[in-house]
């Protein structure tokens, strides 16, 4: 069988800097409640997301990792503190402006696949441009088979989430979130509910993903195996990045945890 990977992809619309990082936040902070009961979640965090590559976010539950994935895709404004998609700054975004951005600029992957039941694994795909009020271009169609094609779902395209494995349904979800060719791919958790084949071979397709298309990824997890698929691995607690390292193995990245005491 051939390799889907060989294939050329359609061009982007821009090619920025390549030593500019795709998304940055400076100073970050985030906090919930206030007075005695207040959390900070985040306390001045500075992360520079460099493109190309994936960049694992790791810590104890309660470390601020997810908040900060959200506050970088704009989906939690931060307390203070700036956040930078590329050149553009997105703090201080008003929501309509905040949400075309995210749909033409980010993608997202979940550990619950959020795909709708009454869609067909391809409406599903589709979804993006449905909800932006915009037609699917000749281009993207075109884009839309090589994903189907080199995420293996070209024989699931009509079938409904419900006929589709958990692994198929978080592959449908990859294809989603990289239909729009976004400038980074956010992941919180994505193998979270998955078996461990399903595991591995989700990501298989997100360093695929980086490494042969140029796709930047923040990826969010607990998981050591899951962490290894990434070129960077940084370690939050209370709130801070105390660890910041090149990744590895799935067992050297648990050890520097374990000797953290992260784990």
């Amino acid at each position: 069988m051939p390799n889907p990977l060989s294939e050329p992809l359609p061009p982007r619309s821009a090619t920025p800097a390549a030593s500019s990082p795709a998304a940055q936040v400076v100073a970050l902070t985030k906090t919930f409640g206030d007075g005695d009961s207040a959390v900070h979640a985040l306390r001045g965090v500075d992360l520079a997301i460099q493109r190309a590559r994936i960049t694992a976010v790791m810590g104890q539950s309660g470390s601020g990792k997810s908040t900060l994935l959200q506050t970088m895709a704009g989906l939690e404004p931060p307390t203070s503190g700036r956040v930078l998609l590329g050149d553009q700054e997105i703090t201080g975004m008003n929501d309509e402006t905040l949400t075309r951005l995210r749909r033409t600029r980010m993608g997202f992957v979940f550990q619950s696949f959020n795909l709708l039941p009454a869609l067909d694994a391809l409406e599903n795909i589709r979804l993006p441009f449905l909800l932006a009020g915009t037609g699917v271009s000749a281009d993207t169609e075109a884009w839309i088979e090589i994903l189907l094609t080199r995420l293996g779902l070209a024989d699931r395209a009509h079938h409904r989430p419900q006929q589709l494995s958990g692994g198929q349904q978080q592959r449908v979800a990859i294809a989603r979130a990289l239909v729009t060719r976004p400038d980074v791919l956010f992941a919180d958790e994505p193998t979270g509910s998955l078996d461990s084949a399903s595991s591995r071979d989700v990501l298989e397709l997100l360093r695929a993903a980086s490494g042969e298309w140029g796709q930047t990824i923040v990826l969010v997890t607990h998981d050591p195996v899951a962490a290894s698929a990434a070129d960077r691995v940084v370690r939050m607690s209370d709130g801070v990045i105390v660890d910041d390292w090149a990744g590895g193995s799935a067992e050297s990245i648990a050890e520097r945890m374990l000797e953290a005491g992260a784990r």
